[in-house]
């Protein structure tokens, strides 16, 4: 638990430090103009679930790099096939941001929000890039326990963010191609301190780290692991999306405290993301040893006795995840009875009107079970990224929130935001059965 809460709270205070950075953005376009806020909103309607699915795509090297960390011959392949991975989708990516002027002429969108966009969604399209790279390496980096270079690769970006932003959409007057422009910069600057920090002060140094000659079952392998993490990302936002339309068609009052709470989730859930990615390093580690005991096991049976039974080898794993849900429900509960105790001055910091307030208080507890149940099933879709079986994270979702999404606009209409957020809680309920069930079976059936 020591070592996977030491591991985790740098990148906790990085995550955090990424929101805010993002806030100050949409908090500084917003003074802009209305047209050019639709714009930005637009674009980074795109660009989110883009940037997560390549984010979770990548996330697929870190139990490769976990197993190999003291290897540095044997680690070298995996980064260039991650790199290979980050221009693969960082290209697909962009392509796709790059037509959100596009999108919203076949839309329909009004004519002064085209005209709003300029240069922003290109310049984005090239921040992604950017940022694959910047993700890889980030990812590397968490692979081999050094949260702490990963925060410094957050706060960098942040620092970044909150000075350029400012400076040139405000100061110079450059609207959202200032915007575009200050990310990009952030983006270029990010991915060359991360990529700094992975090939100086990681066993990688002094290893050929270039893109060469691609190894493309080597891509496949991680893009196979990962993949459907990302998937699962698009799945759970896109729903969320809906859950939102869905609200406000109930209220105007409903859809605001609708945001505020998902303002509130996504803060108190922080914790359960920082320890679960802390977490697969141990975990991808003590599933390699269990490998090796089993086979050893096997080999010595089928010598002594002809028995191929493998003895109980993945305990270590499972333990590892239960110590990574004791680091992180705990705090969890912690801050959502913080929440529950100040609620008035917190709630009052995203709205000023008394009906949004009360609303959004009234369902402080069905808030609770959501973000408590969304922790408890991220330790073990964390577990199946570590063994390299994220196939049942992907149908889990898929049915989960597949369901939600069916069931999102009749429940909105006939018991308003309450009956909705609880649907969301059974439906998190539901991912803690599949994602713990699918981690038990397999780490069972493997022990």
């Amino acid at each position: 638990m020591g070592s996977i809460g030491g591991k985790a709270f740098p990148l906790y205070l990085s995550m955090v430090a990424t929101v805010f950075g993002t806030m100050v953005t949409a908090g500084v376009l917003g003074h802009t103009g209305t047209a050019v806020l639709a714009a930005y909103a637009m674009t980074i309607a795109l660009y989110n679930p883009v940037s997560m699915v390549i984010q979770g795509a990548l996330r697929g090297s870190m139990p490769f790099v976990a197993q190999n960390a003291e290897a540095p011959e044997a680690l070298a392949p995996t980064v260039r096939d991650s790199l290979w991975l980050a221009l693969c989708t960082g290209l697909l990516g962009g392509a796709v941001v790059a037509a959100v002027p596009l999108v919203a002429r076949l839309i329909g969108a009004p004519a002064e929000t085209v005209a709003a966009f300029g240069l922003f969604p290109y310049l984005m399209a090239f921040a992604l890039l950017a940022n694959a790279f910047q993700a890889c390496a980030t990812t590397l980096l968490i692979g081999l326990g050094r949260s702490k270079q990963a925060m410094t690769v957050g706060l960098v970006g942040t620092a970044l963010s909150v000075v350029l932003v400012p400076t040139l959409v405000v100061a110079l007057g450059l609207d959202i191609t200032g915007a575009g422009l200050a990310m990009l910069l952030t983006a270029l600057v990010v991915m060359a301190v991360a990529h700094a920090l992975l090939r100086r002060g990681t066993v990688v140094n002094g290893q050929s780290l270039g893109l060469g000659s691609p190894d493309w079952s080597g891509v496949w392998h991680i893009a196979r692991v990962g993949l459907p993490m990302g998937s699962t990302m698009l799945i759970k936002f896109g729903v969320l999306g809906l859950l939102a339309m869905a609200v406000a068609r109930v209220g105007a009052a409903e859809a605001a405290a609708h945001q505020v709470m998902v303002t509130l989730v996504t803060f108190v859930f922080l914790p359960a993301t920082a320890v679960g990615q802390a977490a697969v390093p141990f975990m991808a580690r003590a599933a390699q040893a269990a490998h090796t005991t089993q086979a050893a096991q096997i080999t010595q049976a089928a010598r002594d006795q002809g028995d191929d039974s493998p003895g109980s080898g993945f305990g270590e794993v499972r333990r590892t995840m239960a110590a990574g849900l004791a680091v992180a429900l705990p705090v969890i509960a912690l801050s959502m009875l913080l929440i529950w105790v100040a609620a008035g001055p917190i709630i009052g910091v995203f709205t000023p009107d008394p009906n949004v307030s009360s609303l959004v208080t009234a369902l402080i507890p069905v808030v609770f079970v959501v973000v408590l149940a969304d922790g408890m099933q991220a330790m073990p879709g964390m577990g199946l990224l570590a063994l390299k079986r994220t196939t049942p994270t992907l149908y889990t979702f898929a049915v989960c929130f597949g369901l939600l999404a069916l069931a999102a606009f009749p429940v909105a209409a006939a018991g308003g935001l309450a009956w909705l957020w609880w649907a969301y809680a059974l439906a998190n309920l539901g991912l803690v059965v599949g994602q713990g069930g699918g981690f038990l079976r397999l780490t069972r059936a493997r022990s």
